[in-house]
């Protein structure tokens, strides 16, 4: 039984270091990718405006092309005007000028709004594409600093799977499949020590005459479990023991 403990034990450092490595490699993909999701929610928001600006000199050119010819429609009435005779022609000629002078002032004011509105979207997307381009700028970095660091600790979680296959190799499969169910389940953690009269794992108290038994290991015939959380046990002495032993 010890051998069989010392794998589990030995199987569960692995596990642990492994998902250790894994956890700082996803550190860091992550972190790449939390740039990314802003970087493209700005690039979206830099097209948006791109958008917003194509339509704003779209109808800036629509209503200065209907101004000028508005404002030729008053010039060609005012020329007409100088050779009418009677009044109440005169009079409603007059009259039309006066409405497209107004329309034409209304115009004017629209004009002079989509010329400020094109300016303002021209500074922002300045803007914009300034910080687009420090938000590229980090992410490359970013991916650059990374991207050794990951490769590290790929092959380094490359390598401690091959050394779980190795030892997991050795244990049967039904005790191998409850490991694995038990390490899901449970924070990834499936055999642990006993301290202090408890499970480490959850805090249960463990009975004494079970802790004898977990010191006697070559004398156990069956794995020790929690009755708690279910995970198997084994007996870790004391420090000051451990120690004074070494």
């Amino acid at each position: 039984m010890r051998d069989i403990v010392e794998k589990l034990v030995a199987l569960q450092g692995i596990d642990n270091e492994a998902r250790s490595f894994q956890a700082d490699r996803d550190g860091l993909r992550q972190s790449v990718g939390r740039l990314k999701d802003i970087l493209t929610l700005a690039r979206k928001g830099l097209d948006d405006k791109k958008e917003k600006l194509a339509d704003a000199t779209k109808w800036y050119r629509e209503k200065d092309l209907e101004l000028r010819g508005d404002q030729e429609k008053v010039s060609k009435a005012r020329s007409k005007l100088q050779a009418v005779t009677k009044n109440k022609e005169y009079m409603a000629m007059q009259k039309e000028i006066e409405i497209l002078n107004r329309s034409n002032a209304t115009k004017q004011e629209e004009i002079l709004k989509l010329l400020q509105a094109t300016e303002e979207y021209k500074l922002s997307i300045a803007t914009e594409q300034e910080k687009s381009a420090a938000l590229e700028a980090d992410v490359a970095s970013e991916e650059g600093r990374n991207a050794t660091r990951i490769g590290e600790l790929d092959a380094r979680i490359d390598s401690i799977t091959a050394n779980r296959k190795d030892i997991a190799a050795s244990l049967k499969r039904p005790l191998l499949d409850q490991y694995d169910q038990i390490r899901e389940k449970r924070a990834g953690l499936a055999i642990v020590p006993v301290r202090a009269g408890a499970c480490s794992g959850c805090n249960f108290s463990v009975p004494p005459q079970q802790v004898v038994m977990l010191q006697r290991l070559d004398q156990l015939e069956t794995l020790q479990r929690c009755r708690n959380c279910s995970r198997f046990l084994y007996w870790e002495p004391p420090k000051a023991e451990a120690a004074a032993e070494g």
